[in-house]
């Protein structure tokens, strides 16, 4: 979900090598995340960049040849950079003693003649993300653009010159930034005095900027900006949001994809020509483009196959698969989800609900809320919708909501959770467990709710401000203390939870009662928390609030804890046994006696 996570836009799991034959990718089919090539004209994946002890996040492939990886340890997002040389040597390019600066790597990071990085880095001051370059063959850095904000690398222009910088406040406050490469000069192009999505994607071949912006609109659009004057021409405004957009190096071709209720379009043009367009019955979960525009490469997810890298023809429109993944159910047990509108107090909301085959008889349910808050659940299999499926093919339906604060439903939708967490958002999940109840094929007396990050907050509101409804509960690296979340959190984060949660300053009562860690003594349900032990985004300390407060009145709750991970999983040993346990607990409180 990094796309909806403005300061972590641009980094991309794939990316196309300069001649557009081979597509690398990033995968854990060895246990742990390594960057991998397949030839597109067949063959089997070869391991291109692995580092002992690490886990590769994202690529960006030069000019030159050079594949470039970001890579961290035990999930603690202090990303390094390594590089893959044209010659298989792999070699340190962007890191630090003790892995202590975190490097932000764009899939287009490297400049058109391969010679130049621009990426994020914190090493001035932990607080901020400024704009580093690095010459790829010396392995020197120059700082480019800093200050107190956090700094995205959007492109290099075609003449290789100057370099677009998204600068964010938040996920719905960026301002667009073009900067001469050589001197830092900088200038922005996106002025505005209300808050605007302003994101990068890239250059076109007449010199314009083309970015995602939500100027004067509910949703997102794709623009074109003159960096001269700042005049924009609109490309594509759907009535929903854009949510990927890719240029080619030289500025030929565009990609981008549209999301529509969850579902996403694929759209593209060369040369200024006619947007073609491919409905790709899923979500579009990542988006790069060749140097040279002929090829697109994409992460298409759907609920009923596996996940599967997809390359485009952007000349004939042709597209086919070139990497498959497996799922742990067979592909014909997994359902297809109906898509609701549940009724709320502040409007409908929309809901994904995956109903068990061949049912009798009122089921147990479960109630997912995703993470973010500005995230959004898609149709779409991966590790969590994984599990979801596993218990829908044990006999338990899952409801999926997109309760406010969730992307792609309009900005006010979103900007409804901002400093407002335990507000519209339990409106929402008590509208949710009662539409849930109601349903003539749920039973109401087993009914559980399960999150993880925010999602794992919402799980805490609802056993703790909805105690009554739930038979039991998982939280997964959930927010349990608002307070203490702004407290522990990140140096580079504070600036962001300070706009999204709150102020301890002129907030804290209202941050300590919406906290769920107040109302701990109203927990009535078995729970199942997990945690991992270097957690940048929730620290430790708020599982064990949450497992301390449980355990000192005798409620019963399990506590999993993986000292090797972050926020996520980077080893899949540690994914299939947290995702496991979940699913053998749902089960086994929702389907016994």
């Amino acid at each position: 979900m990094a796309h909806t996570t403005r300061r972590y836009s641009g980094p991309s799991a794939l990316a196309i090598s300069p001649d557009a034959k081979t597509i690398a990718f990033v995968s854990d089919r060895t246990g742990t995340y390594c960057a991998w090539t397949v030839p597109l004209k067949g063959g089997e994946p070869s391991l291109a960049l692995a580092v002992e002890g690490g886990a590769v996040r994202s690529l960006c492939w030069t000019a030159n040849g050079d594949l470039i990886g970001a890579v961290d340890r035990g999930g603690t997002e202090r990303w390094q950079l390594y590089v893959t040389r044209s010659d298989e040597r792999i070699e340190p390019l962007a890191t630090s003693p003790g892995d202590r600066v975190q490097h932000l790597l764009s899939w287009n990071a490297a400049s058109p003649d391969g010679r130049t990085l621009a990426l994020s880095s914190n090493e001035r001051d932990d607080a901020d993300m400024d704009i580093v370059t690095i010459d790829i063959a010396k392995r020197t850095k120059h700082l480019l653009v800093s200050g107190p904000s956090w700094h995205v690398a959007g492109g290099w222009s075609p003449d290789g010159r100057t370099l677009l910088v998204m600068r964010v406040q938040d996920n719905t406050e960026q301002t667009l930034l073009v900067v001469d490469g050589l001197s830092g000069e900088a200038r922005e192009i996106t002025p505005h005095r209300e808050d605007r999505q302003n994101v990068p994607a890239g250059w076109l071949a007449d010199g314009r900027a083309l970015a995602m912006s939500d100027a004067g609109r509910e949703f997102i659009a794709l623009v074109a900006v003159d960096p001269a004057t700042g005049a924009r021409e609109v490309i594509d405004a759907p009535a929903w949001d854009v949510e990927l957009a890719v240029s080619s190096a030289d500025g030929r071709a565009q990609a981008w994809s549209v999301n529509a209720d969850g579902y996403s379009t694929l759209k593209w043009r060369v040369g200024g020509g006619p947007i073609r367009e491919r409905d790709l019955s899923g979500a579009c979960e990542d988006l790069v483009i060749s140097s040279d525009g002929s090829l697109v490469a994409f992460l298409r997810q759907s609920p009923t196959e596996p996940s599967q890298i997809w390359v485009l023809d952007t000349a004939s429109g042709g597209a086919r698969a070139v990497v498959m993944t497996e799922t742990p159910v067979a592909r014909e047990e997994l359902v297809e989800p109906e898509l609701v509108r549940i009724p709320g107090p502040d409007g409908p909301i929309p809901a994904f609900v995956y109903r068990p085959r061949d049912a009798t008889g009122r089921v147990p349910a479960v109630l997912y809320p995703h993470g973010g808050p500005e995230g959004q659940s898609r149709p779409a299999y991966n590790h969590v919708l994984g599990v979801l499926q596993c218990l829908a093919h044990r006999g338990i339906a899952v409801i999926v909501p997109n309760i406010h604060g969730s992307t792609g439903y309009g900005r006010r939708w979103q900007e409804a959770i901002h400093k407002d967490w335990g507000g519209v958002d339990l409106r929402d999940l008590r509208a949710i467990a009662d539409w849930m109840a109601a349903q003539p094929d749920l039973d109401p007396a087993r009914l559980a709710v399960y999150g993880g990050s925010y999602g794992g907050f919402a799980a805490l509101t609802c056993v703790t401000r909805l105690p009554d409804r739930w038979r039991c509960a998982v939280d997964l690296f959930g927010v349990a203390n608002l307070v203490t979340m702004l407290e522990g959190t990140q140096p580079n984060w504070r600036r962001f939870l300070r706009r999204w949660i709150g102020d301890l300053d002129t907030d804290r009562e209202k941050l300590i009662a919406r906290s769920p860690v107040t109302y701990m003594d109203r927990v009535r349900c078995p729970m199942l928390v997990l945690q991992g032990s270097n957690d940048p985004r929730v620290p430790k300390e708020e599982s064990d609030q949450v497992v301390d407060g449980l355990r000192a009145r005798g409620q019963r709750v399990e506590y999993v804890v993986f000292p090797d991970e972050g926020h996520g999983f980077t080893k899949r040993a540690n994914a299939d046994a947290a995702y496991t346990r979940i699913a053998d607990f749902l089960t086994d409180e929702l389907l016994s006696p």
